[in-house]
């Protein structure tokens, strides 16, 4: 009789119909109040493992914004010498960052120098009029109607590039490219090279179609050219801005052409890429912005009443100077985005080197006097550096600079 029930008990398992639920097993009174007692504590111990989070990143975000507002408006009044290196400055020469580095350049030669006054690398040439075109670690070095384009980044020499007709214009890219405005009888040849003097494309110009190239530039990609073009005729002038793209979308293009626009009455001295799908021109009164890393196309236009007397670029911004009419100061410096939205505007009364902007600073300086402004925010530092100052170059220490002047070069920290 055991055997059968066993057996009958097996074949009412098997057919259990669709839908039933085993029985589950049986709680005690006492079982279930200790379960429900450790899913309490467990509950609770998760809640308070959270709190000490949410507490931990809440006391952290909070000293992160202190010490970070405490920083935004931190003001210096002085600074100490560092380091020290006696290094002579030729008479004529002229001194630009190169990368974390300095060049120095003149008539006869060239040099790259670190802070520490060490020479990274020497070249020598005789040259009239020397012009340099730096884009971040790459420079290029060539004289107002030579033939010759000597190519170079901050660890060394990238080679030369022979033109075979006059340069009367060029400027580099951060890969290793250079594009050059070249001279003849009847047209203006455009070129663009490696850096070890392989052509990678050209294009003639002339007068009577496009005008003049009085400015050009080229992307860090390499592929995109911007140019702009002065055209004078008996009774007016205008100026033409052509952007080519030497990519695959240029290849269908006449001569590489994708995009411009044309200013009556206006000269755009200077146009410039701001990263690689953005490119800024400035006129006398307005600035210019085109946006698009294949076909650049007009995006902003920004009007101005007062005369622009120079220009200067970063990523993210872009500095016009002003003379000043407040009757204080020399200079006003229109700072705005690569949007064309104004976002700040500083006064200098001083003569100034140069322009940049580093960790969201402008640095405006000159032989005598260093101006270091928060962008949308407060002078961090206004007063000497020195006498004869002739670049500042920033480090990855907020309030500490590297300064060289005709004798010495010197690490400064800001107090």
């Amino acid at each position: 009789m055991k055997n059968n029930q066993k057996k009958r008990f097996s074949i009412k398992t098997a057919r259990r119909k669709k839908g039933d639920v085993k029985p589950l097993a049986r709680f005690t009174p006492k079982k279930k109040e200790e379960q429900i007692e450790w899913k309490d504590k467990l509950a609770k111990h998760r809640t308070q493992i959270a709190t000490r989070i949410i507490v931990f990143v809440v006391v952290l975000a909070l000293a992160t914004l202190f010490f970070y507002v405490r920083y935004l408006n931190k003001v210096y009044t002085n600074y100490e010498v560092l380091n020290h290196v006696d290094f002579q400055v030729s008479a004529g020469a002229e001194v630009e960052l190169l990368g974390d580095s300095f060049l120095v350049y003149g008539s006869d030669g060239a040099k790259c120098i670190n802070s520490k006054g060490e020479v990274i690398w020497n070249i020598t040439y005789e040259m009239q009029n020397p012009m340099a075109d730096i884009d971040g670690d790459v420079v290029g070095i060539a004289d107002y109607n030579g033939s010759t384009i000597h190519m170079m980044d901050k660890t060394g020499v990238l080679g030369d590039i022979n033109t075979g007709m006059p340069i009367r214009e060029f400027c580099v890219s951060a890969k290793g490219l250079a594009i050059a405005v070249l001279d003849d009888a009847k047209v203006t040849p455009i070129y663009i090279y490696s850096a070890e003097g392989e052509e990678k494309a050209f294009f003639n110009t002339t007068m009577r179609n496009s005008g003049y190239p009085i400015s050009l530039c080229i992307s860090d990609t390499g592929y995109l050219v911007g140019i702009s073009y002065l055209y004078v005729d008996a009774t007016s002038y205008k100026t033409n801005i052509a952007f080519y793209n030497f990519g695959e979308v240029g290849q269908n293009k006449t001569d590489n052409l994708v995009g411009g626009n044309t200013y009556a009455n206006a000269i755009v001295p200077d146009i410039q890429f701001v990263g690689d799908s953005k490119a800024v021109a400035v006129a006398d009164n307005r600035l210019m912005i085109y946006s698009g890393d294949e076909i650049p196309t007009s995006s902003g236009e920004v009007l101005v009443q007062d005369e622009i007397v120079a220009s200067f670029y970063g990523e993210e911004y872009v500095a016009l100077v002003h003379n000043s009419t407040d009757g204080e100061n020399r200079y006003r410096i229109d700072i705005y985005d690569s949007n064309g939205k104004c976002q700040d505007m500083v006064y200098f009364n001083d003569d100034y080197t140069d322009i940049f902007f580093d960790a969201g600073r402008v640095i405006i300086y000159g032989p005598e006097k260093c101006l270091i402004h928060n962008v949308n925010g407060i002078d961090k530092y206004y007063g000497e550096f020195g006498p004869g100052v002739l670049a500042v170059m920033p480090t990855n220490v907020s309030n500490r600079f590297v300064i060289i002047t005709n004798s010495a070069i010197e690490t400064i920290e800001l107090q």
